[in-house]
């Protein structure tokens, strides 16, 4: 394909996000507190008053670090898969012990399906009070033992539950360092069974990571790659999953990111994501009416930012008298393009990826000076920040925190 040809259809240019190499001096930090869990090692019963005072907070209001607290859990649902009669549970072929998560001097036997769990009681409800009440349930006079220790049936999926009890019970660090990337599936479980059992400091972590990549600030946005950031590796169709995560967890601010990656997905939006133990992974009817709109805001945004970064106009400093040829021919080429493929490489759903490889093909073919070639590569990048500005807008959501990137910025105290 003669590199001419290859300019007229657009060679989709490399994605803007990009593996960062190294931590950016800017990025995000985690709140400098003392670890989440410091006494992991050393299980305990809780006192007598320990959870009274959590239990007095109410469920309607936010914690200080934005930690929805309507999390109750109907008690009455995990109650009614209990037996009402006392019932010795055998490890037989159905019943699977969990290699790691069984602990022989544990005290409690968390029954997930075919796989068993004994972990210790007191170290859970030091951290969950949906815990303290479903262990309450479980008096060793009133419902199953597995070797001697009673057993409260959890209905959620395995991986999802085993997830959350390695990081409670010590076996994996969480929050991950810089370059120990975890699956988002880890992730997304962390997320869901934390809100679920009101884990407090850990949801807010769990929270903290998925704001990192699915984030409102376009410079952080920019530091990462398609496949996730230092702290996460992620794959295109998990955008699903983030965007419900979003609505589970009230975080506003990961659904226009999460929903324009969406707008880049094929038959994942139809059929779906499954999850290896859980529920297939589908957007709600309504958030899937967002993409779809979304969609044709993009294109648009698209088609306008072609339009603006190929505008005939030389630079200011334009140092050659053929510049502003050079651009009319490069508009006339757009414009060719957009007519034979309205909703194609040049015109599509990544609004956001830049244009400078594009740029600098172009060029190739129709020397420009460097002033003009500058003036395209800041025309970039001024039409992906508009494009990032109006993203909520386009996705059809209101964030309040949403970071403009083409506001002034903030003048510095004065000391």
């Amino acid at each position: 394909m003669s590199l001419r040809k290859a300019v007229l259809q657009r060679i989709t240019p490399l994605p803007s996000r990009t593996p960062s190499p190294s931590l950016p001096h800017e990025w995000p930090q985690s709140p400098d507190v003392e670890p989440i869990f410091p006494d992991l090692a050393l299980p305990r019963e809780p006192e007598p008053d320990e959870h009274i005072a959590t239990r007095s907070k109410s469920p309607e209001l936010m914690s200080p670090n934005g930690v929805v607290k309507r999390w109750r859990v109907n008690i009455a649902d995990h109650a009614a898969s209990l037996p009402s009669e006392l019932a010795t549970v055998s490890l037989g072929s159905s019943v699977n012990r969990d290699s790691d998560l069984w602990f022989d001097d544990g005290n409690i036997v968390l029954l997930c399906r075919e796989s068993a769990f004994r972990v210790y009681r007191g170290l859970l409800t030091r951290h969950s009070v949906i815990f303290r009440d479903l262990f309450s349930m479980a008096q060793p006079s009133t419902s199953e033992t597995m070797e001697s220790c009673p057993v409260v049936h959890i209905s959620d999926p395995p991986e999802d539950l085993r997830y959350l009890l390695r990081v409670l019970c010590g076996l994996r660090r969480f929050p991950v360092i810089p370059g120990e990337r975890m699956e988002f599936a880890e992730l997304a479980a962390l997320v869901r069974m934390s809100h679920k059992y009101h884990v407090e400091d850990l949801h807010a972590r769990a929270m903290h990571h998925l704001k990192l990549y699915f984030t409102n600030d376009l410079s952080v946005w920019d530091t990462a790659g398609i496949d996730g950031n230092l702290f996460l590796h992620i794959t295109p169709p998990d955008a699903i999953a983030a965007v419900n995560l979003a609505r589970l967890t009230h975080a506003d601010s990961v659904l226009p990111t999460a929903l324009y990656l969406c707008c880049q997905l094929d038959a994942e939006l139809a059929a779906g994501v499954e999850r290896p133990d859980g529920p297939t992974e589908r957007l709600d009817p309504k958030d899937l009416e967002l993409v779809l709109r979304g969609r044709t805001e993009l294109v648009r945004a698209s088609t306008r930012g072609a339009c603006t970064i190929c505008r005939p106009t030389p630079s200011a400093q334009c140092a050659s008298k053929g510049c502003e040829r050079a651009l009319r021919e490069i508009l006339g080429m757009m414009l060719d393009g957009l007519q034979k493929d309205p909703i194609g490489d040049i015109a599509g759903y990544a609004a956001l990826d830049s244009w400078e490889h594009w740029i600098e093909d172009v060029v190739e073919l129709w020397p420009l000076c460097e002033p003009c070639r500058a003036m395209l590569h800041a025309r970039d990048l001024d039409v992906r920040r508009d494009v990032w500005k109006r993203l909520p807008q386009y996705m059809g959501v209101a964030v309040d925190d949403w970071k403009d990137p083409t506001a002034p910025a903030a003048p510095s105290a004065s000391k």
